[in-house]
Order: C-alpha cells, then sequence, then structure tokens
C-alpha cells in the first residue's frame, strides 16, 4: 500500500511539474512571437471576451487599425489600466486619426475618442478563464504562497537526501 502511495505522489508531482514548466514555455513563446497578454476585468465585451478570459493581442501599428478591430488600449482616465474595447468608427482631424470605441455589450459607446500613437494591441484570441490566473498571479499572496511552496519542496528534496539510510557496502569492501 505504501509503494502505491509513493508511485501516486510522484506521479501526481511529475503531472503539476509538467504543466507548470509547459505553460510556462507557451506564455514565453506567445512573447517571444509579438502577441501580448491582457487579463479581461468587465464584461463589457461579452460575448465576445468573457470576465476571466485572457485576451491574446497582437502588437500592429495604430496606422493599421481598421473599424471593427478589437483593441487593447491604456484607459485614458485610470492610469496603468487597459481597455479592450472594438473600434465603431475612426475620425480624421487636423492632429491625425482619432478612434471610438464601444464595448459589445454596452449600449452606447465610451465617452472618449483616442488618438493612438505608435503600437496598439489587436486581439489575435483568446482564452476563456486563463485571465484569472494572470491576474490573480501578480498578487502579493499568490506570488508568496508560490516562493512557499517552492521553497517547501527544495526543503523536503535536501531532508530527504540527508536522512537518507546509507547504502550497504558492495561486499569484499571493508570502510
Amino acid at each position: 500500500m505504501r509503494r502505491f502511495f509513493q508511485n501516486s505522489a510522484r506521479a501526481a508531482t511529475s503531472l503539476v511539474a509538467g504543466s507548470v514548466v509547459a505553460l510556462v514555455v507557451g506564455y514565453a513563446a506567445l512573447l517571444a512571437v509579438g502577441f501580448k497578454p491582457v487579463a479581461v476585468y468587465s464584461g463589457s465585451m461579452t460575448p465576445k471576451l468573457g470576465v476571466g478570459s485572457l485576451a491574446v493581442d497582437r502588437v500592429i501599428d495604430a496606422s493599421d487599425v481598421r473599424v471593427g478591430d478589437v483593441i487593447t488600449f491604456p484607459d485614458p482616465y485610470l492610469e496603468g489600466r487597459l481597455v479592450t474595447h472594438r473600434v465603431v468608427q475612426i475620425l480624421q482631424t487636423k492632429k491625425g486619426p482619432a478612434y471610438r470605441t464601444k464595448g459589445d455589450a454596452n449600449a452606447s459607446r465610451d465617452p472618449w475618442t483616442i488618438r493612438l500613437t505608435g503600437q496598439v494591441g489587436r486581439l489575435a484570441f483568446e482564452v476563456p478563464f486563463a485571465g484569472y490566473a494572470l491576474f490573480y498571479a501578480h498578487t502579493r499572496e499568490v506570488r508568496g504562497g508560490l516562493i512557499l511552496i517552492a521553497a517547501t519542496f527544495i526543503l523536503i528534496g535536501l531532508l530527504r537526501r540527508i536522512w537518507r539510510p546509507e547504502a550497504p557496502a558492495p561486499s569484499g569492501v571493508t570502510r
């Protein structure tokens, strides 16, 4: 029975470790090929993007944005916050193009007209519920918990190595 639990624990540990490695490698690969993941915090884009989804944007030049594109841009009212909405109108002004946006679930367009300079993220695809993981990974509690778990595994491995019973010496060899 003990051997069963040991084998089960090894299999579960291998499965979890392999899953974590696969997620980290996949996330790094997305970043390396020019995608930018953004967590969706509100229901303004439902049903296209549900709350807790991970919107994966392809970075494009602002001049390539067209009406109907779902883009991610800085919130004009809250510094550091991103908004992912659909472009509903492009206005030509003296200072260049200006963009009006709207959330698919909102009754009216957004109260701002934005100017996009440089690059902007355009929605490439979404991963339902994966945004929760990205959101919570940025909290102090989760980071602390992950550090604690990693430290515990390292400590257990070191203690097992220290307390491992000595292997019997091969016959004919004296100590």
